[in-house]
């Protein structure tokens, strides 16, 4: 993530004596905890949650391509075949938990908003990522064949979606300073959590309540 954005939501991971912050911007100070509904704080607590594992999918995944390059041995075409599986299954289940979140709480969603989330949602499902999800990176078992997929309809099915290549995909996905298309899943997603922190008045201490 950018410098000075953690965008933590669990006490449990943050370090001792720290608290959470969200990526990018301050949140400000006023805030009436009767404001706020138990839901519409949850609803800013998983969108936080979604944005920090859709950036940290694509920056591992960057990270670990700098290391290999720079490496002086060479390193094994498994290894980097495994952090690229990692990385991609990682913000498919984060982007297929989108559809989740759209559904479970549109309406606490505010209005001006409200398009772009279900654009991304309509998206996420013509891609073929929640069937992917279901029938491979989040499960081994294809409901519909009575069998687990074979590695080339993996690799079809995942080519469907991924298009140029991992890096692309994930950098469309993930990468927080590409700013080029505002119907990236990051930025729409970003921009929501935004909007329904700001029509709660709601700040970084709501991410623990």
């Amino acid at each position: 993530m950018r410098p000075g954005g953690r965008g933590r939501s669990s006490t449990i991971l943050a370090p001792a004596g720290e608290s959470p912050e969200l990526k990018r911007d301050s949140l400000g100070s006023m805030h009436d905890p009767k404001e706020a509904t138990a839901k519409q704080r949850e609803a800013f607590r998983l969108a936080n949650d979604l944005t920090m594992d859709l950036v940290s999918g694509s920056t591992i995944y960057n990270t670990f391509q700098v290391i290999f390059d720079r490496g002086t041995t060479k390193v094994p075409d498994h290894v980097r075949t495994s952090v690229t599986r990692m990385c991609l299954f990682h913000v498919i289940l984060t982007l297929a938990k989108w559809t989740e979140f759209y559904d479970r709480y549109k309406d606490v969603i505010p209005s001006g908003v409200q398009d772009i989330a279900k654009h991304l949602r309509k998206d996420i499902l013509a891609r073929g990522i929640i069937d992917f999800r279901n029938k491979v990176a989040g499960h081994v078992w294809d409901d519909a064949n009575r069998r687990a997929l074979t590695n080339a309809e993996v690799e079809e099915r995942l080519t469907a979606f991924v298009g140029a290549g991992a890096k692309e995909f994930l950098t469309w996905a993930g990468d927080p300073d590409v700013a080029t298309c505002t119907n990236r899943p990051i930025v729409v997603i970003e921009t929501v959590r935004d909007a329904i922190r700001d029509a709660y008045h709601l700040t970084d201490t709501d991410l623990n309540r």
